[in-house]
This record gives C-alpha cells, sequence and structure tokens, in this order.
C-alpha cells in the first residue's frame, strides 16, 4: 500500500489526511512519530522547543521555519545532546583520538553541558571498529571513581554511534604544564595520586589505560593548591591478560599509545598490563617536576631510549630525593622492578610525602615494603595461571603486527615449545623475510596465554633500533643476561667463563631465551632469527 495516495475507498466519515499517514524517525532526536505529508513536524522536537522557550499553554509552540530541522541541525544533535558551536559557528572540539571526535556539548533535557564522543566517519562502514567503539564506551562505563570521567549514555544517531561523558571543568594537566613550566613537586605528587587512584579503579575492572599522558588528564587548581585530577579517555584501554577475550577492544599485537609515554613492554607487541600505566605515569610525573617527558627525539629514537636508554637523572638535580626514588622505580625498564599496582604505589605516597616535609632520604626498599617476588605470589590469581618470574622482552625489536600465512611456522614453534626434550631452535633465512616478525607474533600469543610454564623469558636483540643503529656485542649481551640471571659478578672472565656460567644458570630451569639478529656475530650473509 502507499501511504502517500489518498484512498479513494476510505470509509464513510474518515479522514481523508488518516490514510496518507507513515512513520518517521525524527533525524534531529531519533524519536519516531507519526506523519503527514502536510505536517512533518516532530512532536518530541516541538516539546523541547516550546520547554526551551518557556511558551505558556495556548501559545502557538513552534512554526514550520523553526521546528523544521535543517542539515546543519541534525549534524550538531545527537539524541537530546546538542554540540555546543564557538563563534565560528563550528562545533567545540576537544579532542580527536583513533576511534572518534570528543566534542562539548549540552544535555537539552537536563540543561547540564556534557563531553560527546562521536565515531569517526571513516569507520561508519566498518562493522569490526563500530564494535571496538562500543566495547570502548562500555569498559569505559564499567569503571566509577571520583578520578575517572563517568560515562553517561551511549546512543546512536542515523549511522552515527556516541557516548556521552561528564564534561570535566578545568584544563587539562598539558595545557598547566605549558603554562607554568614545572609544577611545585607537592602539587604534582598530588595529582600523582590522585591519577594512582583512578587507574587502581581501571584495574580493578581488570583494565589497561596504555594511554596515561597529560593531554589525557583534567585538573582543576583552586586556590592554595587543592586540585582535583581526572582521567578522561579510555579510548585505547584493552582487557588485562587475566581478562576474557571476549573483552577485547583494540587489535591484538599493533601499537597503541603515544610513544613520549609509553612503556618499553607496548613497544615490543607483547601482553601489557597495570605495571605498564603505572611506568606512563611516571614520565608524566617527569614532566610534571622538569617541564619536559623524559625521553625526547623522533618517534625511533624515543622508542629506542625508552627500551635501553638510562634515564637522564642529572636532569633531576633540582627536585627532591624521594621524588627521584620515586620516578626510578616507576620508569624501570622491567615491570617486574616496579610497583607492582597502583595500590602498592598509593601504599608508598605517605612515605613520600612524610620524607620530603622532614627532608629526609628515602630507599628503594622502604617505598616496595614487600620484594617483587613476594607480591607477585599475592596479586596472581588464580595460582593454575602464575606466569614467568621475571619476563625481559624490551630489547628485542619492534615489528609489524601483520602476519600472514605463517600458521604452519607458528606451530612449528609451539610444537618445539611443548617438547621438553628440545632444547633450541634456529630460524634461518634471508635478512628481511620477516624472522624477528614471526617470533614477535608467536611471543604475543604466547603471552596471551601466561607463557605456557615457563619460569622466566628473556630476549636479546644483537641490532639496535633507533636512528643510530647499529649492533651490539656478544659481551653486552653476556654482561646483562649474567645480571639479569642473578650472576653476583656478571663483568669477571673471559667471554667462554661467562658463556659457561650462563648456561649453568638456565641449565635446570624452563626458560624461554630469544635470541634476535645473530648475524653480526656471523660471517655469512644467512641469519639465525
Amino acid at each position: 500500500m502507499n501511504t502517500n495516495s489518498r484512498d479513494s475507498h476510505n470509509k464513510p466519515g474518515r479522514p481523508a489526511d488518516l490514510a496518507a499517514r507513515e512513520i518517521r524517525a525524527c533525524s534531529v532526536c531519533g524519536a519516531k512519530f507519526s506523519a503527514t505529508r502536510n505536517s512533518e513536524f516532530c512532536p518530541m522536537c516541538m516539546l523541547r522547543k516550546a520547554l526551551a522557550d518557556g511558551v505558556e499553554s495556548g501559545e502557538s509552540s513552534a512554526s514550520e521555519d523553526t521546528v523544521k530541522p535543517t542539515l546543519e541541525q541534525a549534524v550538531q544533535r545527537f539524541e537530546h545532546y546538542e554540540l555546543v558551536t564557538g563563534e565560528d559557528g563550528k562545533p567545540v572540539e576537544l579532542g580527536r583520538g583513533a576511534m572518534g571526535v570528543t566534542y562539548k556539548a549540552v544535555d537539552v533535557d537536563l540543561h547540564c553541558p556534557v563531553t560527546l564522543k562521536v565515531i569517526s566517519e571513516r569507520y561508519l562502514g566498518d562493522e569490526s571498529a563500530r564494535l571496538r567503539f562500543l566495547r570502548e564506551a562500555r569498559a569505559a562505563a564499567s569503571v566509577r571513581h571520583s578520578n575517572v570521567a563517568s560515562v553517561l549514555h551511549l546512543g546512536r544517531t542515523g549511522s552515527s554511534y556516541f557516548y556521552a561523558m561528564e564534561f570535566v571543568e578545568g584544563e587539562t594537566l598539558e595545557n598547566l604544564i605549558k603554562r607554568s613550566g614545572r609544577l611545585e613537586v607537592k602539587l604534582a605528587l598530588e595529582i600523582a595520586r590522585q591519577i594512582a587512584a583512578g587507574l587502581a579503579a581501571v584495574h580493578k575492572q581488570k583494565l589497561v589505560h596504555r594511554d596515561i599522558k597529560p593531554s589525557n588528564i583534567m585538573v582543576s587548581v583552586e586556590e592554595g593548591n587543592t586540585v582535583t585530577a581526572k582521567i578522561i579517555d579510555l579510548g585505547l584501554a584493552k582487557p588485562a591478560p587475566d581478562a576474557p577475550a571476549e573483552a577485547a577492544i583494540s587489535t591484538p599485537g599493533a601499537f597503541a599509545g603515544t610513544p613520549e609515554f609509553a612503556s618499553p613492554e607496548q613497544f615490543a607487541g607483547v601482553g601489557v598490563d597495570i605495571r605498564s600505566d603505572l611506568y606512563s605515569l611516571g614520565v608524566v610525573l617527569w614532566e610534571m617536576v622538569t617541564g619536559h617527558a623524559v625521553f625526547r627525539g623522533s618517534p625511533a629514537e624515543v622508542m629506542y631510549q625508552h627500551q635501553h636508554a638510562p634515564l637522564p637523572l642529572q636532569e633531576l638535580e633540582h627536585v627532591s630525593q624521594p621524588v627521584v626514588v620515586l620516578l626510578e622505580v616507576l620508569l624501570e625498564k622491567d615491570p617486574i622492578r616496579r610497583f607492582q599496582s597502583p595500590a602498592e604505589l598509593l601504599k608508598a605516597m605517605p612515605t613520600m610525602t612524610s620524607a620530603i616535609d622532614a627532608r629526609r632520604p628515602v630507599t628503594r626498599h622502604s617505598l616496595q615494603e614487600t620484594p617483587p617476588v613476594a607480591s607477585r605470589v599475592v596479586t596472581r590469581e588464580p595460582p593454575t595461571r602464575l606466569g614467568p618470574e621475571k619476563i625481559s622482552v624490551a630489547r628485542l625489536p619492534v615489528t609489524g603486527s601483520d602476519v600472514f600465512g605463517r600458521e604452519e611456522d607458528a606451530a612449528f614453534l609451539d610444537d618445539a615449545w611443548a617438547k621438553q626434550d628440545v632444547n633450541v631452535v634456529t630460524i634461518v633465512a634471508w635478512a628481511g623475510v620477516g624472522k624477528s616478525t614471526l617470533v614477535n607474533h608467536w611471543l604475543g600469543r604466547m603471552a596471551a596465554e601466561h607463557y605456557r610454564s615457563a619460569e622466566l623469558v628473556f630476549g636479546w636483540s644483537f641490532y639496535r633500533q633507533g636512528s643510530r643503529g647499529g649492533t651490539s656485542s656478544a659481551d653486552e649481551f653476556l654482561d646483562a643476561a649474567l645480571s639479569w640471571f642473578g650472576d653476583p659478578d656478571p663483568r669477571i672472565g673471559t667471554a667462554w667463563e661467562k658463556g659457561e656460567r650462563l648456561a649453568k644458570l638456565v641449565a635446570h630451569r624452563r626458560i624461554l631465551l630469544v635470541l634476535d639478529g645473530l648475524e653480526p656475530l656471523q660471517n655469512g650473509a644467512v641469519g639465525a632469527g
């Protein structure tokens, strides 16, 4: 039946207009309503218009010119949220991320400001991206804490998905640092404490943020240096290794984050946990007390420095000793040497502040009261899923995440690891065919399963990444490996003697030792990866 044509066989006494009605969806608010070709006004929009303008009962509520939505109005309205426009008439953008654009908006029903995140137009036809956006919103909504911006609503207008968050007054920490330079130490520590409290709530929901940085932190500083800090974006959040697999948000194996604030393990493309966020918080604290990030340069240079370079502690000469020790713990390249959870960091904060007030030094031991091994046993649950005691893979190269047609090779590595009598596997091929990418892909699979009974995991590449390039020597590897595996005097002895000691250290334990880029130590063009 054509509802837009008049039916000449209407029943007697039935108004002809009723036959021409159809159900439409308002392009502004999304509400469905019955309309005719002579009247296409949305009653919900008319009601909201009347309430906003204070129309008295009996007055004409709207004319066709004021109610009929224009295309511009439709773009600036998402259900009952209306985008705030600037002096140029364009929506006020608060930020742009990988998945969407964030705007300032107003809840027209409650007359209060909100933050609206709308999925980017380029992802509208991508079903996997849409699902990631929805999971992102649900992950953010699961976190309820005074130091994390709350998600209020998830909705859809036309083909656009969006979610509304509380609007946080103040400015980003990035702007505060640019405006003020170095922050006063106690103010910086209070901001760090509140962000750690927010991360504790993130951790409770088995999530990892992966993009803690000053532009993702809102601060409001009142008179007397009273400050409120909130994490405002969970756009790159992902499940922790012990979370259900179906909770995944981002693409596995792909680098996600901001290089200046990313942890060494993020660059390695392996599984990360909340300790990665604590490293990023350490970089944020460093920037608060110095005015700049700990490492600077091109993305490749920053990546290399986070993985291999020592901390430039000379830049902290003006910083009190307890804060320097705190930064050293947070910025350990090996996650096992950091605080193991935000709760541990929060527990250390009173020690920090009292030491600063009393002008007395602190030690790492006083900040980390329980040894790392003990904390691992307590915090990992259930016991049947214990991971390795120590993991160090930051020295392995960063490679692309896409692996095609290598499932047979990965299965070969799986089988080799499962066989107790296989001690060495060598991958030999011409340089550039993807040996390192294959191994990183396999390590990612291993990490997702807690490294399948490995007690220790140690990775080393004889190639250096970054703009300087170059290679590392066997002596450098032996010294680093001996130190990591617990040799009391790693620099003593000949290379042969060091090798024998290393062999004894690894002989009787289930250890995954990955050596990449052996070509520099060989004479031929063919290498083992």
